[in-house]
Parts: structure tokens; C-alpha cells; sequence
């Protein structure tokens, strides 16, 4: 195995020995990104000369550097990346300039005749032609331009552009519709708005698609802040605790407290712990995770397991344990950390 510390070293020496003529730049990079492909720390890798490529090389320029690597999309996912993380820090300024470099790679298929969705993942895609819509015929669509064009719209949301960002949004929505990201985005607009029918409505969907613990704490952290606006307290605190389940996050202390502070009462926590699926059952808000998606990893998980996909099967049921937080998964996830642990060589 590659330690952390290995991967910093080839990184170090990347930057350090980057040619300081111009001209010379871009071959070393190619150079470079060719000699690491398939290299334990290709992901580190593609991530430096993805950033030095947006500081050398016009927009121009990066898509004659993207047209000769070995593979293109871990460099222009690289530099999504770092847009996200921009945008997240609400940089605007310096998310649109990374953000100009890989827009030519976010192509939006024709959607004539509805025939080309788009999933984050494969846990998206088997739910939505198991339970979604079973009958239908279409094409996936790559996720990667998906993306990029979701960034575009979360962009154009900070720059204050409401009507591009929710016109994307919408377009997203029938190219990924079982996509919480993209619901999240426009439950946004309807709270903005003042539109809480439409911002309930979403969010239970957003419960229904969550494969993602983060995604389920956001469900449920959407909801209480709707009860708290229909005057529901003991409704809201009880999602606000049930999301840090799953995710801590600095805003349910604040709303708990901002509750406090408004109900002008007491509210009994012990009560609402013990009683919480009681409570929400009443509201008609799912509790805890869709058990239709922790079938489907497990069932999944299973069927790579007999496929001898021992690492796959892994990755899906951590993910179904890191949703339904269980003990009998926790345990079938060791015994094939163990089968792997004495069956691989490292």
C-alpha cells in the first residue's frame, strides 16, 4: 500500500519541478499525468496538475491539456471539485473563474422524448428503475456534466441570477430526478419564496432518494425548519435531534435554540427522544432511512460478494450501515474486512 505521506512527497516534487518556461509547461504536465496513471496516488495526482494546469493555461489551452491526458475526467473532476469547495465558502468570484475552465465538458443531452437520465450513483439508478419508474426506456447520461452544470446553477444562485439557477435546477431535475442534491437546490428557492407546500413536498422526497447519512441529517434538519415556520415546535425539535443521527451541524444548535427562545417554553427533550418515532409518525415524516434503499445495497453487496467483488460489497454495506447504523451489518462487514485482510496481497 502507498502511504499519505508517499503520495505528499510525489506531489511536492511535482510542484517543485514545474519548468519555468511557459512553453514547456504543458508537456511536462502530460508527461507527468501520464507516468502516474493507474499509480496508487492517481487521485492526489490528478488533483495538483489539475490546479496547475487552470494557473498556466488559458481555457483554451486546458482543453488541448485535457484532449492528451490519459484521463480526462479525473482532471476536470479535480477542478470541479475545487469549485464546489469555492462555492461552499460562497467565493463567487473564484468558483466562476475555475468553473469557465470545465463548462465546455457539462453538455446537456437532447431531451426529446424524455430518454436520458443521470445518477450520482448506481444505488440512484436501481432504485429509480426498481420503485421509479420501472416501465421506462432511456439512457444514462454521464454524471460528470451533470454535475458541472449543477454548479453552474449554484453559481448563478450566489450571484443573485434566481431565474438561470432555477431554470437549471428544473432542467437537472428531469435529468437527475432522484438526485437530492438537486432537490435540496430548489427546496432553497421555495424557502426563499415562501413557498412551504412545495418546501415540504421536496424535502420528502429528499428523505425518500437519501443514500447519503449527510443527505438523510438535511432531510430531516429541511423539515424541522418547516415546523418551526407552521408553529409545530415539539415536530421541529424532534427532526433537528434526528438529524444529528446522522450528521452533526452547527445550525441545529441554533435552531434548537432559536425554538427555545421563540416557544417561550420548555420543551421536554427525554419525551421527544423516547417517543420520536411516535411523533413523527403523526406528521407524516419518514423515520430514519428509506428501508427500500438499505435493500437495495445489501442485496447488491450480496450479489458482488458472489461475484468475489469483495471490496464493492464493502463499500455498499458500509454505506447501508452508515444509514440503518446496524449491528448485524457491522458485523458482516468485518468478516469481509477479515476475507480480504488474509486473501490479498498488498
Amino acid at each position: 500500500m502507498t502511504s499519505p505521506e508517499s503520495c505528499a512527497g510525489i506531489v511536492t516534487h511535482i510542484r517543485e519541478h514545474v519548468p519555468g518556461e511557459k512553453g514547456q509547461v504543458m508537456e511536462y504536465l502530460i508527461d507527468m499525468e501520464h507516468h502516474y496513471t493507474a499509480h496508487p496516488c492517481q487521485k492526489a495526482i490528478s488533483d495538483v496538475i489539475a490546479s496547475l494546469a487552470v494557473l498556466s493555461f488559458s481555457q483554451t489551452e486546458f482543453q488541448t491539456f485535457v484532449s492528451r491526458v490519459q484521463n480526462p475526467d479525473l482532471i476536470v473532476e479535480a477542478v470541479l471539485a475545487s469549485v464546489r469547495s469555492l462555492l461552499d465558502e460562497r467565493d463567487g468570484t473564484a468558483a466562476e473563474s475555475a468553473l469557465s475552465y470545465i463548462l465546455p465538458y457539462a453538455e446537456h443531452p437532447d431531451e426529446e422524448g424524455g430518454k436520458y437520465r443521470s445518477f450520482r450513483d448506481f444505488i440512484e439508478y436501481a432504485y429509480y428503475i426498481t420503485y421509479v419508474t420501472p416501465e421506462q426506456d432511456f439512457t444514462v447520461h454521464p454524471y460528470l456534466n451533470c454535475d458541472i452544470l449543477l454548479q453552474s446553477g449554484r453559481l448563478a444562485a450566489l450571484k443573485g441570477e434566481k431565474n438561470r439557477a432555477r431554470a437549471i435546477f428544473t432542467s437537472l431535475s428531469v435529468l437527475s430526478p432522484v438526485n437530492d442534491s438537486i432537490l435540496f437546490a430548489r427546496a432553497d428557492f421555495c424557502r426563499e419564496e415562501g413557498n412551504l407546500d412545495e418546501f415540504r413536498n421536496l424535502t420528502i422526497h429528499c428523505f425518500e432518494y437519501a443514500w447519503k447519512p449527510e443527505d438523510l441529517a438535511h432531510a430531516y434538519r429541511n423539515m424541522g425548519y418547516y415546523l418551526i415556520e407552521t408553529g409545530d415546535y415539539t415536530g421541529a425539535v424532534t427532526c433537528y435531534l434526528m438529524g444529528t443521527t446522522w450528521e452533526d451541524s452547527t445550525e441545529t444548535a441554533r435552531e434548537l435554540a432559536y425554538i427555545k427562545e421563540k416557544s417561550q417554553i420548555e420543551l421536554d427533550v427525554s419525551y421527544i427522544l423516547s417517543h420520536g418515532r411516535e411523533i413523527l409518525d403523526e406528521r407524516n415524516i419518514p423515520f430514519g432511512p428509506n428501508p427500500k434503499i438499505i435493500d437495495l445495497m445489501v442485496t447488491y453487496a450480496d450479489e458482488c460478494k458472489q461475484d468475489g467483488d469483495f471490496f464493492e460489497a464493502r463499500r455498499y454495506l458500509s454505506r447501508a450501515k452508515a444509514l440503518e447504523l446496524s449491528d448485524s451489518l457491522e458485523r458482516e462487514i468485518e468478516v469481509i474486512e477479515r476475507f480480504i485482510e488474509d486473501n490479498t496481497i498488498f
